[in-house]
């Protein structure tokens, strides 16, 4: 008898053990993908970046994973793209590169709860509150998720956290909902463990989109674009080979598709005055009308 209460014993005392240590979201062999749907009066374009959380690093006295990204398909080219850090409670922490640590979910949570979460990725002082209105589970490929689902009452927008997963709007952009937007953002698109996918969004038929324009499309290296982040003024070079087409348009959109900027490009060498816009990050869009020939579309910081 003695002996079977030990067993019973070890194995709750084990079973505790993982369950204390598990992490619902910082892994180190896990891929999280995100699409960026780019809203642009001709129709959506779409394009997508990979997230893996991979060696240590010691922030304030807390131990974080260093987040990398990368934009290719092979997934061959990471940079460095901040810290994040689990922390006993569940909590997660993300240090975006230049601004502080925020915490964006909190899996220790219990349904009621009120809570705040500040994703500084998005919006770098912008406090959000949450009532936790359910928590229940989900299926992925995998098995069961834990799921939770909160209501953020400053804006009266909904907000789902998922196990492993994190947000429907991409594994660093949770609070995203909170913020709205007319049209185009961000979606989770899939999500890897060990080589093994877990999830994928059923609206999309793969986990890499490139940023095409066009059929006939300009690399980068026919062009700069500087500095990023810009203030008050951008900078254009381009390569004497495709100014031969007089007709080169400098588009600049928000992220909601509305156009902020536009300017005929007359040199190889060009200014693009911007006194009047919002700090915020923004799409550019290059194109010579005549000979349909586009650019790559160029994502750009405004601060």
């Amino acid at each position: 008898m003695r002996f079977t209460t030990t067993i019973i014993l070890l194995f709750l005392f084990t079973f505790s053990t993982i369950s204390q240590n598990s992490s619902y979201l910082v892994k180190a062999d896990a891929v999280w993908s995100t699409v960026e749907i780019h809203c642009l009066p001709n129709g959506n374009l779409y394009s997508s970046h990979h997230i893996k959380f991979e060696g240590d690093s010691l922030f304030e006295n807390n131990a974080y994973k260093k987040v990398y990204r990368c934009n290719d398909e092979a997934q061959l080219d990471w940079f460095y793209y901040g810290l994040i850090r689990e922390d006993e409670l569940q909590q997660v922490f993300f240090k975006p590169p230049g601004y502080p640590a925020g915490m964006i979910y909190n899996f220790g949570v219990s349904e009621n709860d009120s809570i705040e979460a500040v994703n500084t990725y998005l919006n770098a002082y912008d406090t959000l509150h949450f009532v936790v209105t359910a928590i229940d589970s989900i299926e992925m490929l995998d098995g069961f998720k834990k799921q939770i689902t909160l209501h953020e009452y400053m804006n009266n927008k909904e907000e789902i956290w998922i196990e492993g997963l994190g947000s429907y709007y991409g594994v660093l952009n949770s609070c995203n909902n909170a913020y709205g937007g007319v049209c185009g953002g961000y979606e989770a698109l899939c999500y890897e463990e060990a080589g093994n996918l877990i999830y994928q969004n059923s609206l999309y038929q793969t986990c890499h989109y490139a940023a095409l324009v066009g059929i006939n499309e300009i690399g980068l290296e026919d062009l700069q674009v500087y500095p990023n982040p810009a203030s008050e003024i951008i900078y254009i070079d381009i390569n004497s080979d495709i100014r031969t087409n007089p007709n080169l348009i400098f588009e600049l959109f928000s992220l909601d598709g509305k156009k902020i900027v536009e300017k005929k490009l007359v040199k190889n060498k060009n200014a693009v005055y911007l006194p009047a816009v919002n700090k915020g990050l923004y799409i550019i869009k290059l194109e010579q009308r005549d000979s349909g020939y586009n650019l790559p579309l160029i994502k750009i910081l405004v601060d």
